[in-house]
């Protein structure tokens, strides 16, 4: 009986010395791993932002280590970031990080402070050249945010197009805004209606591309300039 019990004994001081090797190796080789620096980065789908400024944002840059850039620590720095939404990263074997990026869509500028309004209603020190500005105060805070809500919904290509919005209420609708665009043509509308200035490009070649003004706000039709 007491062989039995010096055989187990020395089996068991066995198991754990090769326990213990195996968790050494382990962490070695997440030592070294963690010593590979990031080569390159790809940055996706950024409008707003340079691949500068995104990678600035992140916190990332050729320094920081392969192995411990990740989503999961990203997308707790963008919690602080006021123009990205979200990230999405993916690393290749060459050490090299794409960097998907997601930002909140800047539906136009704030003539009084000069701020960015984006599709979550907040304004933002960050100022995008080709954005619309608005003109003009709505006092309103229900106008307001109903705006912000329509405007959201416009395609990225017609927001483009926008150079001006103005604020113009009348006896009939507190709700109406008139657009001048790039083209040099001016668009009024509604907010129930806004949507409809989707179509703008389409409506504008059905009358051959003339200058004029095109009333969406009752009706839908285009007055050209005499």
């Amino acid at each position: 009986m007491a062989k039995k019990k010096k055989k187990k004994k020395r089996l068991r001081v066995k198991n754990v010395f090769v326990f213990v090797l195996i968790i050494a190796i382990l962490v070695g080789v997440v030592c070294l791993l963690s010593l590979l620096k990031v080569k390159t980065y790809y940055i996706y789908n950024n409008k707003y932002l340079s691949d500068k400024e995104v990678l600035d944002e992140l916190k990332l840059s050729k320094k920081s280590s392969y192995l411990f850039t990740n989503t999961f620590a990203e997308k707790a720095i963008i919690r602080k970031s006021k123009l990205i939404k979200d990230v999405k990263l993916k690393k290749t074997i060459s050490l090299e990080i794409k960097v998907d990026v997601t930002e909140y869509k800047i539906l136009f500028v704030n003539n009084e402070n000069n701020k960015s309004v984006l599709e979550n209603g907040k304004e933002i020190d960050y100022v995008y050249d080709n954005a619309a500005i608005l003109l003009n105060k709505v006092e309103d805070e229900e106008i307001y945010k109903k705006f912000i809500k329509k405007m959201c919904k416009v395609d990225d290509d017609i927001l483009g197009s926008i150079s001006e919005i103005s604020y113009t209420p009348n006896g009939i609708d507190k709700e109406r805004f008139l657009f001048s665009m790039n083209d040099g043509n001016y668009v009024y509308v509604t907010i129930s209606k806004l949507t409809k200035i989707n179509e703008y490009k389409e409506i504008i070649g059905s009358v051959e591309n003339r200058k004029g003004i095109l009333y969406l706000d009752y009706g839908n039709y285009f007055v050209p300039k005499e």
